[in-house]
C-alpha cells in the first residue's frame, strides 16, 4: 500500500523513512513470531514407521485443543490477513483512482488500469 502510493504522497507524510520501514517490518515479524509461538510449544518430534515427523501434541481434552488450534489458524492465518489485504488494496485503488494530474493524463489512466488489474489478480489469488 505504502510503496504504490509513495510516489504521490511520500514527500507530504512525515516519518516515511527507511528506518521507519525497517521498524514496521521488524514489528510485523515479531507479531508473526508471537502468533506461531503456540504451535512451537505443542510441536514434538515423533518417530513413526522409521521416519521422524513433527506432530502437534495437545494436552487433555485433546479434542478441544485441536478445535481451538483450527479456529486460531483460521482467524489469525486466514481471516485477518485476507481481510487486511482486501481493505488495504481496496483503499489503494480508491486513492489511486482519485488522483488527478494536469499532464500525462493518458499515461496515468493506463497505469491505473494496470495497477487495478494487478490488484484484482492479487486479491483473487489470496482468496483462492
Amino acid at each position: 500500500y505504502l510503496v504504490v502510493l509513495a510516489t504521490a504522497e511520500s514527500r507530504r507524510v512525515a516519518g516515511r523513512t527507511y528506518g521507519a520501514a525497517r521498524a514496521v517490518s521488524l514489528a510485523v515479524w515479531a507479531l508473526v513470531t508471537l502468533v506461531v509461538l503456540p504451535f512451537a510449544v505443542f510441536a514434538r518430534l515423533d518417530e513413526e514407521q522409521g521416519r521422524r515427523q513433527c506432530v502437534l501434541v495437545f494436552p487433555q481434552p485433546e479434542a478441544f485443543w485441536w478445535r481451538a488450534s483450527r479456529l486460531y489458524t483460521l482467524v489469525l492465518g486466514f481471516a485477518i490477513p485476507v481481510s487486511s489485504i482486501c481493505v488495504l488494496y481496496t483503499t489503494l485503488l480508491c486513492r489511486l483512482h482519485s488522483m488527478r494530474l494536469d499532464n500525462h493524463g493518458k499515461a496515468l489512466d493506463r497505469a491505473k488500469k494496470r495497477v487495478t488489474f494487478l490488484v484484482v489478480a492479487i486479491l483473487a489469488v489470496c482468496l483462492l
